[in-house]
C-alpha cells in the first residue's frame, strides 16, 4: 500500500490531482490509500508520519504550504514531498525542505505521471521501511525491521523494539493491516512476531531471544510454514 496524502485548497484542483494520481495507480496496478487536507492548518492537524508521498500546494490560507513542509520535516524526514504552485520561483525554496519536485498548474496527467514514477524510484532505493504509531507526544516512526513482536492488552499495542518499547492505542488488527506483506506472523490472538527474530520454537512456544511466546494449535502449522518459506529466501 502506497499512502499519498495531498494538501490543496481549491476544490477543483484537488478533485483533479487526486484523479490523475488514483488513474496512475490503476494504469501501474498500485494500491493507493489517497488522504485530502484543504488547508495548512488541517495539514498540521491531520498529518501523521507514514506518508510515502505528500502532494502540497504552496498557497494556502492559514499556514503556507512552504511552512507546513518545514514543520513537517521536523518529525518526518522520509515522506517525499512534491510541491504543487503557480509560481515556479517557489521550488528554490524546496531545496531546505529536501522537496523531490514541483509540478506547475493547471497540472496535467503527463505531469503527474511523470513525478509519480520519479517519486516511486526514488522511495525504491530506500532499503527502510517504517510505520508511524500514535504516542502521548505525537506520532513516532518505528523501522519495521527493528521491531521483534507486538502484544495487545486492553485496547493498547505494545511494540516490543530492539531498543525499547513503545505502547500505543490501537487493535491487533490495525497493525495486522500495516504491516501486511511484511515477514510477521500473527500467532494468536494477541501476538504478532516478527519471523527474522524468531531463533526456535519448542511445544507450542515461539522463542525470541529469552522470551517465551505462545503460538496457538490451531496456528502452529501455518506458523511452521511461514517459518520455512522465510528461512529459504
Amino acid at each position: 500500500m502506497i499512502r499519498i496524502a495531498i494538501a490543496e485548497d481549491n476544490q477543483d484542483e484537488l478533485n483533479t490531482l487526486r484523479s490523475f494520481i488514483s488513474r496512475y495507480g490503476r494504469e501501474h496496478d498500485l494500491a493507493l490509500q489517497i488522504d485530502v487536507f484543504t488547508d495548512g492548518d488541517e495539514v498540521m492537524d491531520g498529518f501523521r508520519a507514514g506518508y510515502d508521498i505528500l502532494f502540497l500546494d504552496i498557497e494556502m490560507p492559514f499556514l503556507t504550504g512552504m511552512d507546513a513542509a518545514e514543520q513537517i520535516r521536523e518529525t518526518d524526514k522520509d515522506v517525499t514531498i512534491i510541491f504543487v504552485t503557480n509560481n515556479p520561483h517557489y521550488a528554490i525554496r524546496g531545496y531546505k525542505v529536501a522537496a523531490l519536485d514541483y509540478i506547475l498548474k493547471p497540472v496535467s496527467y503527463e505531469t503527474v505521471a511523470e513525478v509519480m514514477s520519479r517519486a516511486l524510484k526514488h522511495r525504491g532505493t530506500r532499503t527502510k521501511k517504517y510505520v508511524s504509531v500514535r504516542v502521548r507526544t505525537g506520532t513516532v516512526k518505528l523501522d519495521v525491521s527493528r521491531i521483534r513482536y507486538i502484544d495487545v492488552l486492553d485496547h493498547y499495542l505494545c511494540y516490543h523494539m530492539t531498543e525499547g518499547d513503545v505502547t500505543t492505542k490501537a487493535s491487533m488488527r490495525e497493525a495486522v493491516q500495516e504491516l501486511s506483506g511484511e515477514h510477521f506472523f500473527q500467532c494468536n490472538k494477541a501476538f504478532l512476531v516478527n519471523l527474522a527474530y524468531v531463533d526456535g520454537i519448542t511445544g507450542n512456544d515461539i522463542i525470541i531471544g529469552s522470551e517465551r511466546i505462545p503460538v496457538s494449535r490451531s496456528r502452529k502449522k501455518a506458523f511452521l510454514q511461514a517459518m520455512n518459506q522465510y528461512m529459504a529466501m
